[in-house]
């Protein structure tokens, strides 16, 4: 199987950026997620401040906020023709809003206008990035060339809509995930079900947010060099782990040698055999607080050392 590959710069950027030590929530044995001094926190299905939208799509904030720092979708870039706000698309004339970044990265640089092409790529499409990276692209307004190897193709990902206090989707299968540090914007993701693992291929279905427990579940690319990455294999972070694997904190997988480590998705409803097969420390552990998790979601869990 072909793995389409995740800058491992997002992963820095969206984790030791933003925080992503006190972000990291730890289930006990009855699933209720803890804070690192162990101490109960609240959760909910989508991550640490959800919104829901008009159509029932869900938003997950997916890092920290600087206090120092204003999170923007808004920028004003003199080389990109001024101002202009990606959930609104108010750039003048024939142009589109969107993150730029210089050749060989999608870690954004700011926000500016660019022209829309000529017949351009719809949401999902495959694309093309030219010479000046990220924003130099054919996609239609409201979406952007993710080029994850760099060989100047890819496909065209949807910006989030709405505003940033209730961010939106297109229908009810897909998420607003807010990836980069330091900007308000977000791009959507299809939702999915982590033991049924039903994402495209080269992709894997994770957690959309950076935490352990109460997180909702979308398809995201798998990390370059996560497609190998199994039980007790050092990650970091989010899709760094194999497909049917989970990015955890150290002191939940058995001899994990690395601050995280991978570790695989269980079935509730199976009980805690198939983790016990791995290590006889470890149980399947209820990802969502009793009567917490969204329908359909009932059995998902974890393997892990119950605190």
């Amino acid at each position: 199987m072909q793995i389409r590959v995740l800058s491992l710069a997002l992963l820095v950027a969206a984790g030791s950026m933003s925080g992503c030590s006190d972000d990291f929530q730890l289930p006990n044995s009855s699933g209720v997620p803890t804070a690192p001094d162990g101490s109960s926190t609240s959760t909910t299905t989508t991550g640490e401040t959800p919104t829901t939208s008009t159509q029932g799509t869900t938003a997950a904030e997916t890092t920290a906020v600087d206090p120092t720092v204003e999170p923007t979708s808004s920028t004003t870039d003199p080389s990109g023709g001024g101002m202009c706000n990606i959930y609104d698309q108010d750039c003048p004339g024939e142009q589109k809003c969107t993150a730029y970044a210089s050749p060989n990265t999608f870690i954004p640089e700011g926000i500016k206008c660019v022209p829309v092409p000529d017949n351009p790529k719809a949401a999902h499409e495959p694309c093309s990035v030219g010479p000046e990276g990220l924003g130099d692209d054919n996609c239609a307004l409201g979406t952007v060339c993710l080029d994850l190897d760099y060989d100047g193709s890819g496909f065209c990902l949807p910006y989030c809509t709405g505003d940033s206090q209730n961010p939106m989707c297109e229908g009810n299968d897909t998420t607003c995930v807010k990836l980069f540090f330091g900007y308000d914007f977000g791009n959507c993701f299809k939702q999915c079900d982590p033991l049924l693992q039903n994402c495209a291929e080269g992709e894997g279905c994770y957690m959309d947010a950076i935490k352990v427990g109460g997180t909702g579940f979308v398809c995201l690319p798998v990390v370059q060099g996560g497609a190998e990455a199994t039980f007790q294999d050092t990650c970091i972070g989010w899709s760094s782990c194999a497909p049917g694997f989970a990015c955890v904190y150290d002191s939940l997988v058995p001899e994990c040698t690395f601050s995280y480590c991978c570790t695989p998705w269980c079935d509730l409803s199976e009980g805690d055999g198939p983790c016990q097969d791995l290590d006889e420390k470890m149980s399947c552990i209820a990802w969502y607080s009793q009567g917490q998790a969204p329908p359909g979601f009932e059995n998902v869990g974890v393997c892990g050392i119950p605190e």
